[in-house]
């Protein structure tokens, strides 16, 4: 049986480099993906911690922001050929629940994590089906290529508001995520943005990219700092930490919107809702991409945002290791695996 290197996370805190079979198909719709690139997340930096904050089953291949081209494919397939260069989807939806009839796929009730509960791409080949694939064109970097899932979740989010040029918003979080939604929200035409921050090599990346103004919350009040601009606060408040409701909802305006992005399950926040109520907040939540892998691939098909910016390594599989634990000290923003 063919073989190929994978990163297999084998228990709490233990991630192993090793030969394993080639996946095959089993289903008419499925293709087997060659992976060119595949991003480190952060869910993969708490999957790997000891102990974990994110659960996978222990077995799983993990890794699932990736690109790669099409090698096999089922009967069933025929909007792509082999050859095509793709984009993955990581959550797969079953098409008949309550919520993929109700058009929430990103909400079904059987959704399949890849590299989570599924074998994902941190490996030389991939099987997903069909329904997640999106062809993208080759002048895009692989590099690039590999942020279209995580954009595509960025989109999702700033989709929950109906954003206007002249406005203001607030990004709480300068991790990639923070920062696809500064480059979205500035590609917008909003007037005033605000990146919030305690980490001093995110302050600086942050910095360096000019994408508006970056406060340092261990130094700086960044409600005074916001309302010497706006006046009244933000019009929209982005929390993608998971954790900073509270402040999301002092920084806001009255009539304003927060979205809550970030996940933090370890987070309990004692929400005062009569601030929400008072200032008339609208609160939204937002998970993983719904609809807005189409949308990701043109904004890095047409460089709408300077995606390439936010990559700051690019490793080899025998490397995984060090970068994960150079995002765990927040030494880096999107490290990079070519296969």
């Amino acid at each position: 049986m063919e073989k190929m290197k994978a990163a297999v996370f084998e228990a709490v805190g233990k991630l192993s480099i090793k030969e394993v079979a080639v996946p095959r198909l089993w289903r008419e719709d499925q293709i087997l993906v060659k992976v060119e690139a595949c991003s480190i997340c952060g869910t993969d930096v708490h999957i790997t911690a000891d102990p974990p904050g994110y659960e996978a089953i222990p077995g799983t291949i993990l890794g699932h922001e990736f690109v790669g081209k099409v090698v096999q494919k089922g009967d069933a397939v025929k909007e792509l050929e082999v050859g095509d260069r793709i984009v993955v989807n990581p959550n797969d939806y079953c098409g008949i629940c309550t919520y993929c009839r109700k058009n929430l796929p990103n909400l079904c009730e059987h959704i399949e994590p890849l590299g989570i509960e599924f074998d994902g791409a941190f490996a030389e080949y991939c099987l997903v089906s069909q329904n997640v694939a999106h062809k993208i064109s080759e002048k895009v970097s692989c590099e690039v290529a590999a942020c279209a899932e995580p954009l595509a979740c960025a989109i999702n989010g700033i989709n929950k508001v109906a954003m206007k040029p002249g406005e203001s918003v607030v990004i709480i979080g300068c991790g990639p995520i923070g920062l696809m939604l500064g480059m979205l929200a500035k590609a917008s035409g909003i007037s005033n943005l605000f990146l919030l921050e305690a980490a001093h090599y995110r302050i600086e990346f942050a910095k360096k990219l000019d994408l508006g103004q970056v406060i340092d919350v261990t130094k700086q009040n960044a409600q005074e700092e916001i309302e010497k601009v706006t006046g009244i606060g933000a019009d929209y408040v982005f929390d993608v930490t998971g954790s900073q409701i509270i402040n999301a909802v002092k920084l806001v305006r009255k009539g304003g919107e927060v979205v809550l992005f970030g996940v933090n399950k370890k987070s309990v926040s004692p929400v005062a809702q009569c601030e929400i109520t008072t200032k008339e907040i609208t609160v939204h939540g937002t998970w993983l991409a719904n609809a807005t892998f189409p949308m990701a691939v043109k904004v890095l098909e047409e460089a709408v945002i300077p995606m390439d910016k936010l990559v700051t390594d690019v490793i080899g599989l025998d490397e995984l290791h060090d970068g994960i634990e150079k995002l765990r000290r927040g030494e880096a923003v999107k490290v990079i695996v070519r296969l």
